[in-house]
């Protein structure tokens, strides 16, 4: 199995290669969902993938992640980046984008794709379609088991990367929208506000809960489980932590190496663990990997860095400065290491550097020593801050950053004119008396690039070498002196017939004539092919589509329908039905209902979940037998989503299909490649911005759907708020579990849904935008929707809600 180690910067990704990673993944400075990582330059890049590829001693791996959500106007910009990439040969990209699915397929075949966990492949039947579609390995959601990962581990030809340490996201990576609605910072675009951290005041049907921080994910660690991935035949253990310190790189990835090899053991091991969570560590869980209502996966009290714990307070000494009293347990402590102390006042804990240490001694009386090192089974005093906060007796302390670990972990960073990502150049040097000609070639991969001559005449005819034996050597060391250029001397040629002495100084200005050459020839290909691909993306208009500016409405019970007269729902193009909150087993019967409403089924359009776990036989039971009724119109919400209908045993060209906004389309090629698989309409991303709306619709506003009303769902979280919020599960038939509502300290407010164990968080104002429907339409949308799931709705604001939509957009109906 690869050892995967995250790299923020270069100096990271030296570190993990240091302490044994056999790859890294990382991103650039722009299109990379860890946007406040320092992340890399194109040339640390090309420092790294050198280093990498030819200066490990064995060859290690380099993964680029491209994988933020890519607005239209930065299209350039990404296509300018893959250009830059594909001539800088990474050993794979992670992507969640379509758009890049789409130019990589058609423009950049020379990319291996990795599908990011942002695309949340949380089932076989999305880690099917993500190989249909050419990916070559995926990364499954974070909140599978160990069973489900083995069920997806055995699809031939598909490489599976597992997370096996770091953060936690409490919503399924890729379906949260937190930051981007609450905050206009997208996680989706690598600028995550982490309001998952926030502190909440909670209230629900059941009264009032102590505040705390129900999101907030504990760290994933799973020493206890590498065994398990490799039976499974897991291609890749992978490590969170791209904004993380090269330190704590090192010693995370030295400890699961040590595991992996067999030679971190017994004490060894309980060393290094201490080592990790003195950089940086929250409280350790397993997540869902043993059991998928496994309780205790978020810590609610206290967020951020925890440290290791090294005793409780004895005692506060006072005095000036106050001194805390307490006994070191199990760990060593030296001047200028870091403690903190948990406090139940306090949702962080508080922190202070040791700026002296006093050792205590009874002989015949009490004494104190200051010292530099205390050893474990020392009791010491330390001196507080003087604003220190009031600080109860028992109280934990831990080590929150030690000089002993800092000094342990050393790596040494390669020169990065002597390492670099180098494309071979060929050169075939032809000597005569008055002249001298050199031809050079490169290639990457299958492109070739020259002949690209060079000539030089000489002033004066060359002379006889006096020594040819020296000659092939001086030309071999004058041409192949490529300094800071992108080239290492790949094949030399020397055609010399005559045997003339020709002079290092001419040997180096044809080498550097020659090298400039190449290279302006290399740079006008980029931009040419850069230019092509941007000039199609420019030209790209979606195909007409028929009939003008219609409304549709999308629910989840039928009996929100209960108020509208048949008049009125004949105003709307189509009624969505979500599966998402509907037992299998009740949908045939719901449907009844909503034909003796709508009255046709071709007015109905079902939308299948957005997560689908466990037995999903029954669903495609399910489907087969509604397709055998004649239901033909479906919306898919994930990418595994067309493989239930297509393992249902349907042929897919006799559906009508559209997607909705969880396959997130922001520019046009994403919809360009949507629309190529099949699918009749996308749907806009309501985290989007106005802006991004405005130049997505002037091109694909016949084929897009634009919600006007909506309770987006914020997070779709696989943990229970309730069992979060009490640290255990009653059990789903005693639970009888609705929704809480969540105050932040932000003042966001905020309801938590329970679906079937899966809370959904919704914001407490919905998405709104039925005012804005007559500058939409101008913009060029033509489909539009309002949406009723989630939230708890009666019928009468239904369809008040709906009817105010149908009249604006009345005003603009051809």
């Amino acid at each position: 199995m690869e050892l995967l180690a995250p790299a923020g910067n270069l100096e990271s990704a030296i570190a993990a290669f240091t302490y044994g990673a056999d790859a890294v993944y990382l991103g650039l400075r722009q299109f990379s969902a860890r946007g406040d990582a320092e992340n890399f330059s194109y040339d640390d890049l090309s420092t790294l993938l050198g280093h990498a590829h030819e200066g490990c001693g064995r060859r290690r791996s380099v993964y680029v992640a491209v994988n933020t959500l890519v607005r239209q106007g930065e299209l350039g910009g990404l296509v300018d980046t893959l250009s830059a990439l594909r001539d800088m040969c990474p050993d794979g990209l992670i992507v969640q984008d379509w758009a890049l699915l789409e130019l990589v397929k058609s423009r950049y075949p020379e990319f291996v794709l990795h599908a990011s966990t942002q695309l949340a492949i949380h089932n076989v039947e999305g880690a099917r379609r993500a190989k249909e579609l050419g990916f070559k390995r995926i990364v499954v959601a974070r909140e599978l088991t160990i069973q489900e990962i083995a069920e997806i581990a055995s699809i031939p030809g598909l490489e599976v990367e597992v997370f096996v340490h770091g953060a936690l996201c409490y919503s399924y990576s890729g379906l949260c929208q937190l930051s981007g609605v609450l905050r206009d910072s997208s996680g989706n675009r690598g600028e995550c506000a982490y309001v998952c951290r926030k502190k909440c005041n909670l209230s629900g049907p059941e009264g009032v809960y102590p505040a705390c921080n129900p999101m907030s994910m504990k760290d994933l660690a799973t020493p206890d489980l590498l065994g398990s991935f490799a039976r499974l035949g897991v291609a890749s253990l992978k490590i969170e932590g791209r904004k993380k310190s090269p330190l704590y790189v090192a010693a995370v990835t030295r400890y699961y190496r040590g595991l992996l090899d067999g030679s971190l053991r017994g004490d060894d091991q309980v060393q290094c663990e201490s080592e990790i969570k003195s950089i940086f560590s929250r409280p350790w869980t397993t997540f869902h990997l043993k059991n998928r209502r496994q309780a205790g996966v978020t810590d609610t009290k206290i967020v951020g860095h925890r440290g290791v714990p090294v005793g409780v307070v004895t005692e506060i000494v006072k005095g000036t400065p106050d001194r805390l009293r307490f006994t070191l347990k199990g760990h060593a402590l030296e001047k200028y290491d870091g403690l903190q102390i948990d406090l139940p006042t306090r949702d962080r804990p508080y922190g202070f550097s040791v700026s002296e240490l006093r050792l205590y001694a009874q002989k015949n009386v009490e004494s104190w020593t200051s010292v530099f090192v205390a050893e474990a089974g020392s009791t010491i005093e330390v001196p507080l801050p003087e604003d220190h906060p009031p600080i109860p007796v028992g109280a934990v302390i831990s080590c929150s950053s030690s000089q002993h670990v800092k000094q342990s972990y050393s790596w040494e960073l390669p020169r990065s004119a002597q390492c670099r990502h180098r494309d071979p150049l060929d050169f075939t040097l032809e000597i005569d008396s008055d002249s001298l000609e050199l031809r050079a070639l490169s290639r990457i991969g299958d492109r070739q690039f020259g002949p690209e001559t060079t000539r030089m005449a000489m002033e004066s005819p060359l002379e006889v070498a006096k020594q040819p034996e020296k000659l092939m050597k001086t030309i071999g060391d004058c041409l192949g002196r490529l300094g800071d250029s992108r080239f290492s001397l790949g094949n030399l040629d020397v055609v010399n017939p005559g045997g003339y002495f020709v002079p290092s100084s001419l040997l180096n200005e044809l080498r550097r004539q020659a090298v400039e050459g190449m290279e302006a020839v290399m740079d006008r290909d980029l931009r040419r092919h850069s230019d092509q691909v941007k000039g199609a993306l420019d030209k790209y208009v979606v195909p007409e589509a028929s009939g003008g500016v219609r409304c549709s409405m999308k629910i989840d019970r039928p009996f929100y329908l209960n108020m509208f007269t048949a008049e009125e729902l004949g105003d709307f193009e189509e009624i969505v039905y979500s599966l998402d909150r509907i037992d299998v087993d009740e949908v045939e019967e719901a449907l009844d209902e909503l034909i003796g409403k709508v009255g046709a089924k071709s007015r109905i359009r079902l939308a299948l979940p957005t997560i689908v776990r466990g037995d999903s036989g029954p669903l495609r039971s399910l489907i087969r037998t509604l397709y055998g009724q004649g239901w033909r119109r479906w919306m898919v919400t994930n990418i595994g989503s067309l493989s239930f209908l297509g393992q249902s045993g349907i042929p897919l060209n006799n559906l009508h299909i559209t997607s909705d906004w969880q396959l997130y389309v922001t520019n046009v090629a994403a919809a360009k490649q949507l629309l190529d698989q099949g699918f009749r309409e996308v749907t806009l991303s309501p985290e989007d911005t106005s802006e991004n709306w405005r130049s997505l619709l002037g091109k694909i506003g016949p084929r897009a759907q634009v919600v006007l009303y909506q309770d987006t769902p914020l997070a779709i979280s696989d943990v229970c708020i309730k069992a979060s919020i009490k640290g255990f599960c009653q059990g789903k038939t005693t639970c009888g579990f609705q929704y809480v509502k969540l105050n932040t300290f932000d003042n966001d407010n905020l309801i938590a849904i329970n679906n079937n164990c899966q809370s959904v968080i919704i914001n407490g104002e919905p998405f709104n935008r039925i005012q804005d429907a007559g500058e939409l339409i101008g913009e060029g949308a033509r489909h539009f929707r309002v949406d009723f799931i989630w939230k708890d709705y009666n019928p009468t604001d239904v369809r008040r809600i709906a009817r105010q939509a149908v009249a604006e957009l009345n005003h603009f109906r051809v």
